[in-house]
């Protein structure tokens, strides 16, 4: 049943991988796609062009207070010009958000007990095994149940480039059928040898504080691989610490095994899942700059005096992680 439709997805492996397990069910290759942040899922819909194509997805897209309105006025737009709009999410929405796009004609499917792909193929195709095995392995990295080991090598294969087109091309990989290819192979084997190489430079970033009874890992972000997950289980583990928290310089994430750390994001104005969670966080311009000339102390001084004032106003709330089936 083919059909011509845009997808618009996060830009991440669960975004990929919902992307390809829509593409399964109905058929057929987006006729365009775009990645893009849930920040700036506004911005797109407010931009975008039907130009003959009447229907848009949207996955693993939650969404923010800040742009909702802003959501909101550009999906009654696209609806009044005759689009359909479907919404596969697995972020916390609040139930406002979540009737209100409804009343404007979005087909929302939200279920925040498995990652973006998961809704999918729950909805679209919970026959097709292909789809059920790549959002298995999704969802053992993107909502951090670790009980897949195609998760961890495949996500190190998606996140390995960040370009469009080679996106594209693990879309047509999975649509295709193929989750596991002599090229992922070698990219899988060449990954894990950058990061064998990065960890032993992870804690020149990185200091250990305690505060409100738990201990707080805080990094500045470094080149290069590991990744922000890898990186954070390592560091946690090492300092026996219990919340992870990096900084770039525009943003800033938090990870932890049994802390609800979803709170203190959202405090920042962000979102996320409970054990994995981010907001924007611009560090001053001349911390910036003395981290480029390589004195990190300052920016990571200041990225810590943020970090203690959210968990001292929020408190910690211990969070049990449930494996989600």
């Amino acid at each position: 049943m083919e059909m011509s439709y845009y997808a618009i997805v996060h830009n991440d492996f669960d975004g990929t991988a919902s992307a390809s397990v829509y593409a399964r069910a109905v058929g057929s290759l987006p006729k365009s796609i775009w990645f893009t942040e849930p920040t700036r899922v506004h911005e797109l819909l407010s931009k975008l062009e039907l130009r003959g194509v009447n229907t848009v997805i949207l996955a693993d897209l939650g969404l923010n207070e800040s742009t909702f309105s802003s959501v909101l006025k550009a999906v009654r737009r696209l609806k009044a010009e005759g689009a359909t709009i479907k919404w596969f999410d697995h972020h916390v929405w609040k139930e406002e958000w979540k009737r209100q796009l409804q009343e404007a004609g979005v087909e929302v499917h939200h279920d925040v007990t498995t990652c973006g792909a998961g809704v999918i193929n729950k909805v679209m195709n919970p026959e097709d095994e292909i789809s059920r095995k790549l959002a298995s392995a999704d969802c053992s990295v993107d909502i951090w149940l670790h009980n897949d080991p195609l998760g961890e090598k495949l996500r190190r294969v998606v996140e390995n480039n960040r370009d469009f087109q080679w996106k594209k091309k693990l879309i047509e990989t999975f649509y295709q059928g193929t989750l596991w290819n002599d090229e992922f192979q070698r990219i899988l084997e060449e990954q894990v040898d950058r990061e064998l190489r990065g960890y032993k430079e992870l804690e020149k970033y990185a200091k250990v504080v305690e505060v409100n009874g738990i201990r707080v890992v805080i990094a500045i972000r470094w080149k290069g691989p590991p990744d922000i997950s890898y990186a954070s289980q390592y560091l946690m583990t090492r300092n026996r610490a219990d919340v992870f928290v990096s900084a770039n310089g525009k943003s800033i994430s938090f990870r932890s095994n049994n802390v609800d750390i979803r709170r203190f994001a959202v405090s920042l104005g962000g979102g996320g899942h409970p054990l994995a969670a981010g907001a924007a966080l611009r560090i001053p311009f001349f911390l910036r700059m003395l981290r480029r000339f390589g004195i990190r102390g300052p920016a990571l001084n200041w990225v810590t005096n943020v970090v203690i004032d959210v968990i001292q106003r929020e408190g910690v709330v211990r969070y049990e992680n449930k494996s989600m089936h």
